[in-house]
């Protein structure tokens, strides 16, 4: 499956019915609790490399699970810091076979040492918002020998 589209298997973000997507944001949910646990307990890397294990679930499409993440994870006016958002959505196509990568930056006229996390599928910025935007890559895992 080629990076710059989706899979064509499933359905699309409007044909998806409530009982999916339902299932979708608590997939969503437990995988931001999985992420944020982990994260106390291990370091980033570690934490990368458990959650790219490939497991076998149904794919669903790379635009939707950006969205889903994007959306899913804003309760009210709160929303996890791109690292979190970043991680579950690493995790949710990893799971799939998808051959995504963690993506860590500053921004080009960074003012703070303050990075942004995205995630890229073979180089090219699936999210979650806001992406990449003006950012430059500082670290990507999985590293690439």
């Amino acid at each position: 499956m080629s990076a710059s589209t989706d899979h064509p298997t499933t359905h699309s973000a409007s044909r998806l019915t409530l009982l999916g997507k339902l299932a979708l944001l608590a997939r969503v949910w437990w995988t931001a609790v999985r992420v944020q646990l982990a994260l106390r307990r291990k370091p980033l890397h570690e934490v990368v490399t458990e959650l790219g294990r490939p497991a076998s679930r149904p794919a669903v499409p790379v635009s939707l699970l950006s969205r889903a993440v994007s959306r899913g994870l804003r309760i009210g006016g709160w929303q996890p810091r791109c690292l979190i958002r970043s991680l579950v959505l690493y995790r949710m196509l990893r799971a799939q076979g998808d051959q995504a990568d963690l993506v860590i930056g500053l921004h080009e006229r960074a003012t703070s040492p303050d990075a942004h996390a995205w995630i890229e599928l073979g180089g090219r910025d699936v999210g979650p918002l806001p992406g990449r935007g003006a950012h430059r890559e500082l670290s990507r895992y999985p590293r690439v020998p």
